[in-house]
């Protein structure tokens, strides 16, 4: 109610201030799509950023394998854990404009495969040896193909980001 009473006042004095010439509502400003376009760069580079940073880290604590050792994976298991919930915790203070909404839910999609593969991959290991190497083999089979994956791609997203 306060910003419609500051709306209106203004337009009063708008009106009152303006010369019989010129009309006392100004005309709408059309919102421009470069500065959607701009926010949803914005929003892909932030992601993109957080992506290489991960990717790093990654890349530091495993050589950025996708098929390591069951006991290499356990070991790593909590760091890897702590990375994840780092990422998501950052990714979550990114603001999504409007116009980004159909990239983030891309991103969404690709975490919820993600985590799927995180949980599938930790039953295994705590399976044991043999199951956790039948998961590693048929995520290297069918998880490139996910169409999450090729979603995340067209979206504008960095190849880092399949480091979540």
């Amino acid at each position: 109610m306060r910003a419609i009473a500051i709306a209106a006042s203004s337009c009063v004095v708008v009106a009152a201030c303006s010369s019989t010439q010129h009309p006392a509502v100004p005309e709408p400003v059309p919102v421009s799509s470069s500065s959607s376009s701009d926010a949803v760069q914005q929003y892909l580079n932030a992601v993109n950023a957080l992506c290489g940073r991960l990717e790093q880290k990654i890349i530091a604590l495993n050589g950025g394998q996708f098929d390591i050792p069951l006991k290499d994976f356990l070991a790593q298991l909590a760091q890897h854990t702590k990375l994840r919930d780092d990422f998501d915790r950052q990714l979550a203070a990114i603001v999504v404009s409007p116009a980004a909404a159909a990239k983030a839910q891309a991103l969404a999609d690709y975490i919820a495969f993600a985590n799927k593969l995180d949980a599938a991959r930790l039953r295994a290991a705590r399976q044991g040896a043999a199951a956790y190497q039948r998961e590693i083999h048929a995520e290297q089979k069918s998880a490139a193909s996910d169409p999450s994956i090729a979603a995340l791609d067209t979206a504008g997203f960095s190849q880092s980001c399949t480091a979540r």
